[in-house]
């Protein structure tokens, strides 16, 4: 039996090592999850001697990983463990592999790698050949095994070990728990990892695919009965693409369930029964990218596919059927001025968004758009891959002459939609140097917003807010 143990930085509940840690079970091996926010650098040394883990486990995307790298260095000083990183980072930047304290980088879908990988340790196997797999060679080169095929019957899973989470109080006693319907997105977003990934993946399987709403409804009332649940989120790309599917699990879903859920839509699938069939079965919040109020980026730039018009005519369907909505926006996209920002503000209130995301833009590497930045100018060639991590607040773009005031503008975009009339002045005050203020105006508002779409108390979202700070050091 070989021991895994995840690490990540802040208390959060993520499904990539839930699935993980329950393939690895399914198969005799041992899991456990630490969380670095909890206890910090010394909690960790001590957990990591307590343990022993044969593998150190990371589950990275491009926003900050400096943590982990640091994390594993020191755990290799102080066992004779391997370690092992999966994850978004990983599998577009495959020469992470390289990187020092970095034994193994998973790339793509990491259940059937990382139980082979167990495995091989547990019984002094060779794990170099062991697809999915990118690793070192003893002369500094890099080698990336094949891809194994996708898994196409989700439902031949065992369900997301959400133990390894529940330990720790704060998300185990959250009203709210998360669900996973589906692996895969149908659609081309120039800034979005599926893209990419469809491509890495091609002719290996169906890269869409979707659990059956039984084996759902099995799941969440058995999370339910263990743990308890005031409201259910279906956390998935997009929660609407299978008109067939969705009517089936709803109607399963309110015969069986019947709890308040949150769900993710792309605005452009929904139709006057699908928006009905939400509001029956109790979706308090739907989510949506409007991302830019500018049509031309939105569909041009970005690779949205989706007009004004069709944005407000599919928004006043799920007002009608009494389901509210929260959009996610984007400020600081390539080539962006002021105005273009001010229209993502204006169209957000005119079709009456309930709750804004909002956030300053960030190329993510491996994607469509990252390679525009850089071949336009907007990005320096060199800039370093980490440093977003850094910059989640403020945007790494050079060139662009409103950056600032869009980085403000984001800060302030809530206040706009809330208030429209106001939206002339929020073109001036974006321009002033109050970031500060700002930023402090932008968490209040993130705090509300948390609490109203999750239907958190105040407690729950204080606890959530604090247990979710700290790195490693």
């Amino acid at each position: 039996m070989a021991k895994v143990l995840f690490v990540q930085d802040v208390l959060f509940e993520s499904f990539g090592p839930e699935c993980l840690c329950a393939a690895l079970k399914a198969r005799g091996h041992a899991c456990d999850l630490w969380v670095l926010a909890s206890t910090g650098r010394r909690g960790f040394l001590r957990r990591l001697r307590a343990y022993r883990p044969d593998i150190l486990a990371f589950s990275i995307s491009s926003f900050g990983f400096r943590w982990a790298l640091d994390a594993a260095r020191e755990a290799k000083r102080e066992l004779p463990l391997v370690t092992v990183f999966g994850g978004p980072h990983p599998t577009f930047f495959r020469e992470f592999a390289l990187e020092e304290g970095v034994d193994y980088a998973c790339v793509g879908e990491g259940e059937g790698a990382l139980v082979d990988l167990a495995e091989a340790l547990d019984r002094g196997g060779d794990p170099a050949g062991i697809a999915n797999l990118a690793r070192r060679t003893g002369d500094g080169g890099l080698v990336l095994n094949p891809l194994r095929p996708l898994v196409a019957d989700l439902d031949a899973l065992p369900d997301p070990d959400r133990g390894v989470y529940f330990q720790y109080a704060p998300l185990r006693d959250l009203s709210y728990k998360r669900f996973m319907v589906s692996r895969g997105c149908p659609y081309n977003c120039t800034y979005c990892f599926n893209k990419a990934a469809k491509g890495l993946y091609a002719g290996l399987g169906p890269y869409v695919r979707r659990r059956s709403p039984e084996r759902v409804v099995e799941e969440i009332l058995r999370v339910r009965s263990r743990y308890g649940i005031r409201t259910a989120g279906f956390i998935d790309d997009t929660f609407t693409t299978d008109k067939r599917w969705l009517t089936a699990f709803l109607d399963l879903y309110r015969r069986e369930v019947s709890l308040p859920f949150t769900c993710v839509v792309r605005i452009n699938e929904i139709d006057e029964a699908a928006a009905e069939a939400l509001g029956r079965a109790g979706c308090t919040y739907a989510s949506f990218g409007l991302e830019v109020g500018n049509e031309r980026l939105r569909n041009t730039l970005l690779g949205r596919q989706m007009s004004d018009g069709e944005i407000r005519a599919k928004s006043a369907l799920l007002h009608k059927a009494g389901v509210k909505f929260l959009t996610y926006n984007m400020f600081g996209v390539p080539g962006e001025t002021l105005e273009d920002g001010l229209s993502t503000v204006r169209l957000n209130a005119e079709i009456g968004t309930d709750l804004v995301g909002a956030s300053v833009f960030q190329p993510l590497l491996g994607t469509e758009i990252h390679r525009t930045c850089v071949r336009e100018g907007y990005l320096d060639p060199e800039f370093p891959l980490d440093a977003l991590d850094r910059m989640t607040a403020r945007s790494p773009f050079r060139n662009m002459p409103d950056l600032r005031a869009l980085e403000n503008l984001q800060k302030l975009a809530f206040i706009g939609v809330a208030f429209p009339r106001l939206i002339p002045l929020l073109g001036r005050l974006a321009r002033l140097p109050l970031r500060p203020l700002y930023a402090l105006l932008y968490k209040g508002s993130l705090f509300l917003r948390f609490k109203v779409r999750f239907g958190l108390s105040t407690l729950e979202t204080l606890r959530l807010g604090m247990g979710s700070k700290g790195r490693f050091g």
